[in-house]
């Protein structure tokens, strides 16, 4: 059973796992493969978030804006640093012609 649980899918609690494991008269092999075979559950849309969101009185444009800068403070480090490698590797292509 321990095999079972560390090789099952991580959004399986162990007795969703146990009945499985016991449907398949404790065959380890059809287990994992019932396990694996089944959907995961599904991920909420935007408008579950918001609403979830609205329920418990988050202000999701704050949220927003604030990865949003994070973001961006990221993509202009990596261009920056893009830039840069870009200028080094023109020195070294003029310097070998």
């Amino acid at each position: 059973m321990d095999e079972v649980i560390q090789q099952a899918p991580d959004y399986f609690s162990k007795e969703e796992i146990e009945v499985i494991f016991k449907k398949n008269e404790e065959n380890v092999i059809n287990t994992l493969i019932d396990l694996w075979n089944l959907d995961a559950p599904k991920t909420k849309s935007a408008a579950e978030i918001a609403a979830e969101a609205a329920a418990m009185e988050i202000d999701i444009n704050k949220v927003s804006a604030a990865g949003g800068d994070k973001w961006a403070s990221i993509r202009d480090i990596c261009d920056t640093y893009d830039l840069e490698m870009q200028t080094q590797m023109n020195l070294l292509k003029n310097r070998k012609q």
